[in-house]
Parts: structure tokens; sequence; C-alpha cells
């Protein structure tokens, strides 16, 4: 049976981040992934360059392009390692094992990632699930949010872009993968 081409999606299951190690011309490599824990929301905005052809006081035309995606995510355990792998800072931890610190130097700076999310399927999709690739991200916006009285949730935005390598002679933005069968999140680095 053909899987279908819509469902229903409940709720959010798993975010990773792949730092990439290389995005060229010949090549695409990322490092392991590193869980965002407590995932509890993600949003995916495609970014719309439009342009209008107006004359005789109407609009003739209109042509538009997707330039990029614009993300954002809030999850719900402050994770050093995550907030490492965002912004290119460091995480060290004391010998005695009894501290942890991340650190963000003046010579550090986010690099780019690969963004990957799961989504467990309903209606047309039971037992099946939902994957959401971003290829090539960066964060622009990593606020830590404290509220009196309640927990603390964690929040990152940012841009995702077309990679400079081509998988199978195209350069990728997203993928939103359906699957009949649940899988677990794994890099894409290959068509």
């Amino acid at each position: 049976m053909t899987i279908s081409r819509k469902t229903a999606l409940l709720g959010i299951n798993d975010l990773k981040i792949f730092p990439i190690t290389e995005d060229s011309s010949t090549k695409f490599t990322v490092g392991a992934g590193v869980d965002v824990p407590g995932i509890r929301q993600l949003s995916v905005t495609f970014d719309i360059d439009e342009k209008e052809l107006t004359g005789d006081e109407k609009t003739l035309a209109v042509a538009s392009k997707i330039k990029a995606v614009s993300f954002s995510s809030e999850y719900a355990e402050l994770s050093l390692d995550v907030l490492s792998a965002l912004s290119g800072g460091s995480v060290t931890a004391s010998t005695d094992g009894k501290s942890a610190t991340f650190s963000l130097d003046d010579g550090d700076k986010p690099d780019y990632f690969q963004l990957q999310a799961k989504i467990d399927g309903t209606d047309s999709i039971s037992g099946g699930d939902c994957h959401i690739c971003i290829y090539k991200a960066k964060v622009t916006a990593m606020p830590i949010n404290g509220v009196e009285g309640d927990f603390a949730t964690y929040t990152f935005e940012g841009k995702g872009v077309y990679t400079e390598y081509k998988f199978a002679s195209k350069a990728k933005l997203i993928d939103v993968d359906f699957n009949a069968t649940a899988k677990e999140l794994a890099a894409k680095t290959s068509a």
C-alpha cells in the first residue's frame, strides 16, 4: 500500500543538531548529533522573496522564490552541549566532576548545523512518523526564559539556507519525509 501524502501531526518527539563539518562542491559531512532534551515546539517558516510587476494601475505579474527558511524551537531542559553546538562555545567539566561550564569567548561564533525533527504520525501514517530536515542552518537568537514560580524554558531561532553541495545535482534546503514505519533521527549526507 502506498503511503499517504497527508496526515495530522501531534506533538514533537525528538530534535537533534548535527554540526556541519564540510559543505563544499564535492562533499557534505556532519558530526555526531546533539540531542535537544525535552523538545516542546518547532516552527518553520518559508522565507519568500516576492517581486511585483506593475503597470496600467494594476499588478501585471508576480514572481516569487523561496530564499531560505526561518525556524524557532522551544525545549524544556537546559543543555550545555546544545548551547555549545548552537553558539560555537565550549563546555568544560571540573576534574572532580562536580561542575560543568559553558563558555562563550570573543573568538567563538555560531557554525552551521543540520537540524532534524521527528513527529510521530497519526491518522494516515499511524505507526509511522514525519521527519523534518533543514540541511544547513545557523542560529540567530538563543534566549533563556526564566519565569517566576514556573519551570524555565529555552528557545532558539535561526535561518536555514541552501547547501553548497549538490545532492543528486541540486542544492538542498529542507525535506519533510513521511515514513510508514517510525525511524530514529539520522543525519542526511547523501541523496
